[in-house]
């Protein structure tokens, strides 16, 4: 008799530290223009399901890392030379099949607090984002009695990021950004386990806060029309439920951008 039957994981529960999208060059957008960008990370895992309750789950030890890969879909427009909105498709890539899928979104703003005079100098832009998350995780298991059950963790997130972007431009090729950020996050859980009769039982970590803080650094290099940012984030973190534990994680990431 199988022990234990296939692991279904329906969407990851990573995400970006803080977009690598968000350590691309402040001073660069004028009024009118596009950018837009595709990123790929390590992100840090918001909630896992020992985070949920402590019942002991040992197949889903996979998910209890503390970062996996995560990546997005970004879009900034210039409203004026000062201030841009922007736009994000939040994914993240799940065990089995290994593709990206949608997880959340995000929706904010930069304002640029210092301009530099022409193509070189010192450009810094504050940012803001409101950013909402989904996430689901499934198990399908056999007990050792041979009784099957399913259990689904749930997840819910809400939260707001806040970068400080300062860029030095040494020429139209080249340029160093190094980014300190914060981060605020209420987060919402349930764990549902599914017998084969139907019954469900389940177990609820109610909304609250995790927050994290660090600073991420990239080199952009343009070559030809395309923006190639290289970059690393270093963060300290909190966790959600009754084992929280502040972490400190390091994310490297690469994102590749175009302007119009």
């Amino acid at each position: 008799m199988k022990r234990l039957a296939p692991l279904l994981l329906v969407h990851g529960c990573a995400m970006p530290v803080v977009s690598a999208g968000t350590f691309l060059p402040a001073g660069d957008l004028k009024k009118g223009q596009l950018h837009a960008s595709v990123s790929l990370e390590m992100g840090r895992v918001l909630a896992a399901p020992s985070d949920v309750d402590s019942k002991e789950t040992p197949q889903a030890s996979q998910w209890e890392v503390s970062t996996w890969i995560a990546s997005d879909v970004s879009a900034r427009y210039a409203l004026t030379d000062r201030v841009a909105l922007e736009a994000q498709l939040k994914l993240t890539n799940p065990i089995t099949p290994f593709r990206p899928e949608p997880v959340g979104a995000a929706a904010g703003a930069r304002v640029r607090l210092v301009e530099r005079a022409g193509d070189r100098g010192l450009s810094v832009e504050l940012g803001g984002r409101v950013v909402g998350m989904w996430v689901r995780q499934e198990l399908r298991r056999e007990k050792s009695g041979g009784e099957a059950q399913t259990d689904r963790w749930s997840y819910r997130a809400v939260g707001v990021e806040a970068p400080l972007v300062v860029t030095m431009r040494w020429s139209g090729l080249l340029a160093l950004t190094v980014a300190p950020f914060a981060r605020a996050y209420w987060i919402r859980a349930f764990h549902d386990v599914v017998t084969v009769d139907g019954e469900v039982e389940t177990t609820r970590l109610d909304w609250t806060p995790v927050l994290s803080a660090g600073v991420g650094a990239s080199v952009a290099l343009q070559l030809g029309p395309i923006e190639v940012a290289p970059g690393l984030a270093v963060e300290l973190a909190t966790r959600p439920g009754p084992t929280a534990s502040t972490k400190v994680l390091l994310q490297p990431g690469l994102n590749l951008g175009m302007r119009f």
